[in-house]
Parts: C-alpha cells; sequence; structure tokens
C-alpha cells in the first residue's frame, strides 16, 4: 500500500516532495519542529492529509490552540493540535482548543481572521490531532466521541524516515484498520517498485492459502 510522505528540507524549514533511494526509520520530530514544519508547508501537509480545502488562518491564535484553519467547503472552523510524541493528556487538551474555538463571539473570529466571519459563533470546531504517535486508549476515545456524541475528530500519526542526508515525513490516518506498520518497507516499495515482505500478521494467512489444495471438480 502506498503511504503518503514529504521531505523536510532542512534549509528552508518547509516539505517537499522526495526522490527515490534508501529509508531509515528515525525517531518522530519533537513538537515544537512538528508544529513550525506544518505552519510553514500548510498547503502540502493539508494534501497529504486528504483535505485541501483547508486554509491555514492563524497559527497559536489562543493558548493551547496551535493551528486554526477555516474549512472553505463547510464554512466551519478547524482546529489542529500537534504532540511530538504519545501522551496521556492528548485527547485532554485538544478538546480544550476546541472548546475555546466553540467558545468565541462573532468579533473575536472576525479579529484572528476575515475568512472565520462565515463561521457561526458557538459552533464546535472540526478538531485534526496529528502527533508522533498515539495512546491506544486517546484514539479509542475520539471514536467513541465521534460515533456516539457526533464529534467530528480525526487523528493523524506522522513517522520520519532518512534519505541519505535528509529526512522525510510520512502521514498516516489512525487507526489503521489493521494495516502493515513497516512505513520503511511500505515506502520503499513506493519509490522503488521493489516488493516489502509480507507482515508477520499477514504470512500465516498467505502459507495457508498457498498449502489449500483447489477444491475438486
Amino acid at each position: 500500500m502506498e503511504e503518503p510522505l514529504l521531505r523536510i528540507d532542512e534549509t528552508s524549514g518547509t516539505l517537499v516532495a522526495p526522490q527515490a533511494g534508501g529509508l531509515v526509520t528515525e525517531t518522530s520530530p519533537e513538537r515544537d519542529e512538528l508544529l513550525a514544519l506544518v505552519g510553514a508547508s500548510w498547503t502540502a501537509f493539508a494534501q497529504e492529509l486528504g483535505m485541501p480545502n483547508l486554509r491555514l488562518v492563524a497559527t497559536e491564535p489562543a493558548p493551547g490552540v496551535d493551528l486554526l484553519a477555516f474549512d472553505e467547503q463547510s464554512g466551519r472552523a478547524v482546529v489542529l493540535y500537534v504532540t511530538g510524541e504519545t501522551v496521556e493528556w492528548q485527547i485532554g487538551r485538544a478538546l480544550a482548543a476546541a472548546a475555546e474555538v466553540a467558545g468565541w463571539d462573532a468579533a473575536r473570529l472576525s479579529d484572528v481572521s476575515d475568512a472565520l466571519e462565515a463561521v457561526v459563533p458557538g459552533d464546535s470546531p472540526q478538531l485534526i490531532l496529528v502527533a508522533g504517535g498515539y495512546d491506544p486508549r486517546a484514539v479509542a476515545t475520539l471514536e467513541w466521541l465521534r460515533r456516539t456524541h457526533g464529534v467530528e475528530a480525526a487523528t493523524f500519526s506522522v513517522s520520519v524516515l532518512r534519505f541519505g542526508n535528509e529526512r522525510l515525513l510520512s502521514v498516516h490516518r489512525e487507526p489503521r484498520d489493521g494495516q502493515g506498520s513497516d512505513t520503511a518497507a511500505q515506502v520503499q516499495w513506493m519509490l522503488t517498485g521493489a516488493q516489502p515482505a509480507p507482515d508477520a500478521a499477514e504470512a500465516p494467512s498467505a502459507q495457508a492459502l498457498a498449502s489449500t489444495p483447489p477444491p475438486k471438480a
């Protein structure tokens, strides 16, 4: 399966498309670096999220609100909250950021950006979490809030791969529905066409299929 990824340009501090080559998995970026990269490369990052209709309107407009965007299709505010690591407070702080924006009146929305004049004051914003990893309880909690209470929230994880002297940023929607977790192998396949080794969980099934005799005529 193809994995979306972007190269981290160390010189310009932006995200750009990668070239083919060998890849080595590295640790995820620290929160401050990840926040700076996303803010400086919003158009490219929004494309990787599959949300090109999101327009960045403010960076840290209030304490705890990392990035604020405007959904040009729905006419709603979108809060993007960033954590560079797996921590138990991800959900609480992200929801607090969304609640902060939901409490703004028309004047406050307009002060932040003219684009937000189209937002209905008091309307709950959409919520996007971006992190190097998630506490499983955080993902389960957000899924429960989405299914049971209609909270519009999406979670994305990022991972970093080393390509020579450069770093590549890979973005994944969470949860991954049982997809393989070997990011380097999957990206290597995307860039070079080399077939990655099957995941350990998939290998027994593949062997079983290969050893099953065809049905009798």
